[in-house]
This record gives C-alpha cells, structure tokens and sequence, in this order.
C-alpha cells in the first residue's frame, strides 16, 4: 500500500486488491469551506479521488472514491465538515482517510 497525502488533511491509500496488478492514487480534489478556517486553511466538506488499476497484463482501469462528511453536528456554510477518521474505500482497498483537521477557530472577513 501506499500513502499519498492529499489536499489539507485527506490521505489516499492504494488498494492490493486484485493482486494480479498495481493501484495508483491521483491527485486529491476537495471541496471547502469559504468563511471558516482551521490552522490557516479552510475545512474540508469532501474529497475525491481516481486511482488507476494497471493489470500485469497492461489492461487499465479505474475506480473513483468520493468521501463525504457525515452528518456531524459540525457545519459550516449549511454543510457538515470532515472530521478526523472520516474514510471511504472502494472493493479494490483504495481509500480515503480525513486526518486531523488541526485547531479550530473563526476568522474576520470584510463583509
């Protein structure tokens, strides 16, 4: 497996499964928060991510893992955040982790 940190506090992890082959996480894509800010960033209310399966006999395919905030009682613009320990996987082991999002604590804006 291997361990890719993503965009803010989302890791994705390659699957093994099948073992005939090898997966691969992209890039991390997020969406967040506008008006609130965690350790200088915004919270996350979820995150994607494609992982490319390459099969010991060159076949390619690919499988996409979406991770959503539950429904926490923490919410920020009308939607509830990712919280540390949120993940997603899909059949093949690959996942999404949300980790620490850090201190919490509001900022100013011009209004």
């Amino acid at each position: 497996m291997t361990a890719t940190p993503g965009a803010h506090s989302v890791t994705a992890t390659a699957g093994t499964v099948p073992a005939n082959g090898t997966w691969k996480a992209g890039p991390v894509a997020t969406e967040s928060a506008s008006r609130l800010r965690v350790d200088g960033r915004p919270p996350l209310f979820a995150a994607r991510d494609t992982f490319v399966f390459t099969a010991a006999n060159g076949a390619v395919s690919q499988s996409t893992v979406r991770l959503d905030a539950a429904g926490t009682r923490l919410r920020c613009d009308g939607r509830p955040v990712l919280l540390a320990g949120d993940a997603a996987s899909d059949a093949g082991g690959n996942t999404l982790t949300a980790a620490d999002p850090g201190r919490l604590r509001t900022e100013r804006y011009p209004a």
